[in-house]
């Protein structure tokens, strides 16, 4: 019998619309955005820019050519896959396609002023169970492992180059392991943002999507954010009574009847309306 693995427990937030709650609750699901439509409008670049610098004394290296390469391709949008081997044939098959990133933003902040005014004005805050989280994520990826998913993007934000990181950039380049060369660059870009965004604290859950994914678990989907147009990934199945732990209302939001509404339709999934609590944070 395997042995469950067991995640290291740590508080995460998911800010975000009553709407979304809304939608989560009722469809138990849940949808992961498009790296492209997050709002650091450097999402990926910053990372990327620093990295191409870092390494650029590589570049008369074998190896260093390849990394360089990537990092280009990466930039423009572009990331190496490979083809399972199909019958008869002994090689590999490697194709660039269209990176198509979806993430979960989380915030490791509870009831934070700054995250309710750029995020959930007149929404809430949900505190995940981040073992279950966890579960439900590589539980996905077990699902489709057979279908070329690699592992997902988990983990917090790093809003500087530290000397520990630095290191761990090197070892994964002495390593010169082509085949997760790509993964690599991505989940170094993606866990690194400018400094402008630290007060975030964010913590990042994401999946490498492909068309092959599509099934009943899984949806592409699109909502409407101002004048943009966002895909999004959703799961389904989204076990809400395992994972969600708290829901926080905002402290802009003034009516009682929030509160009793999200209580009902708790109460409806099973879920327990003592759940439910108002933001500590007193504001006119």
């Amino acid at each position: 019998m395997t042995a469950k693995i067991q995640y290291p427990k740590i508080d995460l937030y998911h800010y975000t619309s009553i709407g979304s709650l809304f939608s989560i609750l009722q469809n138990e699901t849940i949808r992961l955005t498009d790296y492209r439509f997050l709002n650091d409008t450097q999402e990926l670049s910053y990372a990327l820019n620093w990295l191409k610098d870092y390494l650029a004394p590589k570049d008369e290296e074998e190896f260093g050519k390849k990394v360089l390469t990537a990092i280009d391709n990466v930039e423009h949008g572009k990331i190496e896959r490979i083809k399972s081997i199909s019958d008869g044939s002994p090689y590999m098959q490697r194709y660039l396609c269209d990176i198509h990133y979806y993430i979960l933003s989380l915030s490791r902040r509870y009831d934070d002023l700054a995250m309710w005014r750029m995020y959930a004005k007149d929404g809430c805050c949900i505190k995940f169970n981040s073992q279950k989280l966890k579960e439900f994520f590589y539980g996905f990826r077990d699902a489709n492992f057979d279908n070329g998913l690699m592992n997902p993007i988990d983990g917090k934000i790093q809003y500087e180059i530290s000397e520990e990181l630095k290191k761990a950039i090197n070892f994964h380049y002495n390593l010169k392991n082509e085949l997760m060369l790509y993964d690599d660059i991505l989940r170094f870009c993606l866990l690194v943002k400018s400094p402008s965004f630290s007060f975030e604290h964010e913590y990042r859950m994401g999946i490498p999507f492909e068309d092959q994914y599509l099934g009943k678990n899984c949806s592409k989907e699109f909502s409407l954010s101002g004048t943009t147009i966002r895909p999004q990934l959703e799961l389904k199945n989204f076990p809400i009574r395992d994972i969600i732990e708290e829901i926080t209302i905002s402290p802009f939001v003034t009516s009682e009847l929030t509160k009793i509404g999200i209580q009902e339709l708790l109460i409806s999934k099973g879920i327990s309306p003592d759940v439910v609590r108002l933001s500590q944070i007193s504001i006119r």
